[in-house]
């Protein structure tokens, strides 16, 4: 199969790669739709280092493939595998992270806080297949695209865990910093909730039309980092 490595200075290129196999609790995931992180951008933009090893975002060794909000089908399973967790053909999402499976973040479903480190499935998403282990899989709806469900398994689906472990309420005020993959889902979410909306952005000409919404009370464009910390500093 062919997959995307990033190689640095903003140069990738497109490689052959045998295809994946599962282990006894893995899957092979199709992959219909990979959506390109912030993350990802900071690898593809970091400079290029001796070897081919990448250092910006996540950190990959040298030629492994880039991508991390992979969504797909289920194109094969490991043979520990049951029907209740994945069959073939089925639509899923990817929570690409995973963890010891021990620790009080991991038993609460926090796997990527996980004490012992978390394991971050940044390889293969930008290819034909990926493998990932079974317990990482969340269904897709058939209402859902697979770009959407790209979107979910990271930008979108952070913005709204976020939302949720704060509980925010109808007419409270909520003050969100840069309208990127995660803030306008955030902002969207928020808006949905009928809270009153702070937003914070660097360019606000480009995002005025973005920022429009019946509860967006306030817009302001900060150019500077050092604003956007005293804001933090004077709201705590």
């Amino acid at each position: 199969m062919k997959g995307v490595v990033f190689l640095g200075d903003r140069k990738l290129e497109l490689r052959e790669f045998p295809d994946p196999a599962p282990g006894p609790r893995d899957v092979i995931l199709a992959i219909k739709a990979s959506g390109m992180c912030g993350s990802d951008l900071h690898t593809y933009r970091a400079p290029a280092n001796a070897g081919g090893v990448v250092t910006g975002g996540i950190k990959r060794a040298a030629g492994v493939i880039a991508g991390h909000e992979p969504c797909g089908v289920v194109a094969a399973v490991g043979t520990a595998v049951t029907d209740r967790e994945a069959r073939i053909g089925q639509r899923v999402m990817d929570h690409h992270y995973d963890g010891c499976g021990n620790c009080k973040h991991c038993r609460a479903g926090w796997t990527q806080m996980c004490l012992e480190g978390p394991v971050v499935y940044g390889s293969g998403g930008h290819a034909k297949y990926m493998k990932v282990p079974v317990s990482t899989l969340v269904p897709l709806p058939d209402p859902l695209s697979f770009v959407t469900g790209a979107a979910i398994s990271c930008g979108t689906g952070t913005a709204w865990g976020a939302l949720r472990r704060v509980k925010l309420q109808g007419g409270e005020t909520i003050a969100i910093f840069g309208q990127g993959p995660v803030g306008r889902p955030k902002r969207a979410r928020a808006n949905f909730l009928s809270a009153i909306i702070v937003c914070l952005t660097r360019t606000l000409a480009h995002d005025r039309d973005l920022l429009v919404s019946n509860h967006t009370q306030i817009q302001c464009g900060f150019r500077s980092a050092l604003l956007a910390k005293r804001w933090r500093t004077r709201s705590m």
